[in-house]
């Protein structure tokens, strides 16, 4: 997916060659894929993780986990607590530098 860069845009490069296959199938009225698990780990989705689907002008989707809206402060604590749990150990700061959020504090 050759684009110029842009905020409307987004910039993928992606390597020719698949890592995976798989088939639409028929799944009620909508059709549906199944990802394999390699596939998924390496993108970093799980279960329960929302996705984006984007269309470019090619025909070329790209799925992108979805952030929550700024005054979602329930979505925007899960999405840090999940991020400071994947953090990679040189990365997590020690447990003195950091404090849970207490009472009506915003994140």
């Amino acid at each position: 997916m050759a684009h110029k860069p842009s905020k409307e845009l987004i910039n993928v490069s992606a390597p020719a060659n698949p890592i995976a296959k798989a088939t639409f199938r028929p799944w009620g009225n909508s059709l549906a894929l199944r990802f394999p698990t390699e596939v998924l780990k390496m993108a970093g989705f799980s279960e329960g993780v929302e996705v984006g689907f984007h269309v470019s002008d090619e025909g070329e989707i790209v799925l992108r986990p979805t952030l929550p809206a700024a005054d979602n402060q329930k979505g925007l604590r899960a999405l840090f607590l999940s991020l400071r749990g994947s953090a990679p150990d040189g990365v997590k700061c020690e447990e003195e530098e950091f404090y849970e959020p207490m009472g009506d504090e915003m994140i």
